[in-house]
């Protein structure tokens, strides 16, 4: 597997097995919880088969197609990454599913994931029908939901649809931007500046100003790894 798999994968991996490869398929078959950060490929993932709980951070691309397969997986997460859309979402047998920072605009997949108890969509450009009719149903059906307030939710939305690829989002330190995938920075997680709610909503007439934000050295501030 080594030789095909992306190296960020192999190294996490190998912080679960104990040891560096060659991995046995007992080895692979054996991990119940795997965290894989900064991976351009999750190709072989589907020989992790027991995995109950997989986080993925700072990936791109992210497909919940190449996932399909993980029958005991139970909590997803996955931040800052690359992931698109939610097909094939209703095939897990998820509980919860974290999936703050992406670029996700349909979640109306996820009305048939029938074991599903919590879900958080902050930060993502969400579709109108996704924020205003998909979320609210969530909200009857489901134990706890999370999702950007309007102004940070329209300002991501507006950024995406303007070729900008950063996402708003609020936090406890206030207002704050990332860069989720690995189209601008190899490590999306991190270095995710404050902004006031002035400076948020100038985002919405000038989008491309987004980008001055992460050369200011004054607004980097580091993320919250559990956020």
């Amino acid at each position: 597997m080594e030789g095909e798999a992306d190296p960020a994968f192999v190294k996490a991996i190998a912080h679960e097995v104990g040891h560096q490869g060659p991995f046995s398929r007992s080895d692979l078959a054996n991990i119940d919880e795997l965290y894989i950060r900064n991976a351009r490929s999750l190709a072989g993932i589907e020989r992790c088969s027991s995995v109950e709980i997989l986080i993925i951070v700072g990936c791109d691309p992210v497909r919940i197609r190449d996932l399909v397969s993980l029958s005991s997986l139970r909590s997803l997460t996955i931040r800052d990454s690359g992931i698109s859309d939610l097909q094939g979402i209703a095939e897990l047998a998820l509980r919860s599913f974290t999936a703050p920072r992406n670029f996700i605009g349909d979640v109306s997949d996820l009305l048939s994931c029938g074991r599903l108890q919590s879900v958080d969509l902050t930060g993502n450009p969400l579709s109108e029908d996704s924020y205003f009719e998909v979320i609210p149903t969530l909200r009857r059906k489901l134990r706890q939901v999370q999702y950007s307030e309007e102004l940070e939710w329209r300002v991501t939305v507006h950024l995406h649809q303007h070729g900008v690829p950063v996402s708003c989002y609020a936090s406890d330190r206030g207002y704050r931007l990332c860069r989720p995938g690995l189209r601008l920075t190899g490590s999306p997680e991190f270095a995710h500046p404050v902004i006031t709610e002035e400076g948020v909503r100038e985002l919405l007439r000038d989008p491309e100003s987004a980008y001055r934000y992460f050369d200011r050295d004054d607004f980097l501030v580091p993320s919250n790894r559990s956020s």
